[in-house]
């Protein structure tokens, strides 16, 4: 069986994902299709790495489809002659290949699956989309406020609501990286039984190697004092600020407390400016990208808790690895399967740096119960989500909708 995915880019993770599938699957092809140059779809600062793919990868153009979102003009071509039996593709792609006429009819006469992957994220519940759009509506990446405050603004998202029911029924699975999608998928008509939950997860083999590394092997040490830590890229909807706002507050209370920010990104000039103004910039350290475990993990485990401000995902999974509580609020829908109350985390109010900033100081008042919570985060990467989870669940997905029995082979 070929397995034929559509991608804007090749972030680390993704890689290792499918060389599993690749090396563990049998008879499992994987072929992947990306634009020749880089996509407007992959944000800024995210590491890209193809070099150690084991599958094929065709690199081809990408254009605006409608003038609108991006696709690829060859991809007709390119299924003919790669003849996958499986197609995975995401958004933005989606819109243009559920457009492509010619396309779907080829993929009908040769009954070929089409499987949505997707979040889903800032996608609203169909019966509420209405109201979501013009009042509440959603933030891109630097923030803008995006919502349809004008009477053609009004008519586009209604237009989007019932595009997106089209082609939400159309497909015939969707996998997605959270349990969220139930309801709101269901919302729009698809069935349950067309809905898989794969999770998301970075190279878990690799992070608990490095941890196994810095304990064991190199028998490594906390000096104990309390930190935060965060990781991600350092643009506006990761809302750093907050968490520097935040964590100045607690400055008289814990004066020797540090927090970590681990990224690189457009915002850091201001967030170190931030924390100037605040006369914490002795206290808020600025590491950089750091995408290698081993260098990773010393920052981690040096950490009492972890801290997601704004927008994101698989840092929680890292942080969770390495036994860390977490603290977010609204992340990309993910959390909802991750951070457990009181279990593995504690959520904040969103925008709330107040709140914020009394979830902080009860796990610095609280260290005995940050590392049982720690433990317990740890062991659901463990067990539940991690990089043979959402493996085996893409497998399952992959048995259904060509009703065959592949599976995971590992060798002993």
């Amino acid at each position: 069986m070929k397995v034929a995915f559509l991608f804007g880019g090749m972030p680390h993770y993704l890689v290792v994902l499918l060389n599993l599938l690749q090396k563990n699957v049998r008879s499992l092809e994987v072929v992947v299709i990306l634009p020749k140059t880089k996509s407007q779809t992959i944000g800024a600062g995210v590491l890209e790495e193809d070099k150690k793919a084991l599958f094929k990868i065709i690199r081809t153009e990408e254009y605006l489809f409608l003038g609108q979102k991006p696709y690829f003009r060859n991809l007709y071509k390119i299924l003919r002659h790669e003849q996958p039996q499986i197609v995975v593709v995401g958004w933005p792609y989606i819109l243009g290949y559920f457009f492509d006429l010619r396309l779907r009819w080829w993929l009908r006469a040769k009954r070929v699956k089409t499987i949505f992957r997707s979040i889903p994220y800032q996608i609203p519940l169909y019966h509420e989309a209405k109201q979501f759009y013009s009042q509440k509506g959603f933030f891109d990446e630097n923030m803008n406020h995006i919502k349809a405050d004008t009477f053609a603004k009004k008519c586009k998202y209604q237009l989007i609501t019932e595009i997106n029911k089209c082609y939400f029924r159309w497909v015939d699975a969707h996998l997605n990286y959270t349990t969220l999608a139930y309801e709101i998928l269901q919302s729009y008509g698809v069935k349950r039984e067309k809905i898989f939950i794969s999770y998301n997860s970075g190279d878990t083999d690799a992070l608990f190697e490095a941890k196994h590394i810095l304990l064991e092997k190199q028998n490594f040490q906390s000096d104990g004092r309390l930190r935060a830590v965060h990781i991600g890229r350092l643009v506006k909807w990761k809302k750093v600020h907050l968490l520097i706002e935040a964590f100045a507050k607690l400055h008289r209370q814990f004066p020797d407390a540090e927090l970590l920010i681990i990224g690189s990104g457009p915002e850091q000039e201001n967030l170190q400016l931030q924390a100037q103004n605040l006369g914490i910039a002795e206290k808020v350290i600025f590491l950089g990208a750091i995408h290698d475990y081993l260098s990773l993990g010393k920052h981690l485990l040096a950490s009492t808790v972890y801290v997601l401000a704004g927008a994101g995902g698989l840092s929680l999974n890292d942080a969770m690895g390495f036994g860390l509580p977490v603290i977010c609020s609204v992340a990309d829908g993910t959390e909802k399967d991750l951070v457990l109350p009181h279990e593995t985390g504690l959520y904040f109010e969103e925008d709330n740096a107040e709140d914020l900033a009394e979830k902080i100081a009860y796990f610095f008042a609280n260290p005995d119960i940050a590392k049982e919570i720690g433990k317990k985060a740890e062991e659901l990467i463990r067990t539940k989500i991690n990089i043979h989870t959402v493996a085996a669940n893409f497998v399952a997905c992959f048995n259904a909708v060509t009703q065959n029995r592949y599976s995971l082979r590992y060798e002993p």
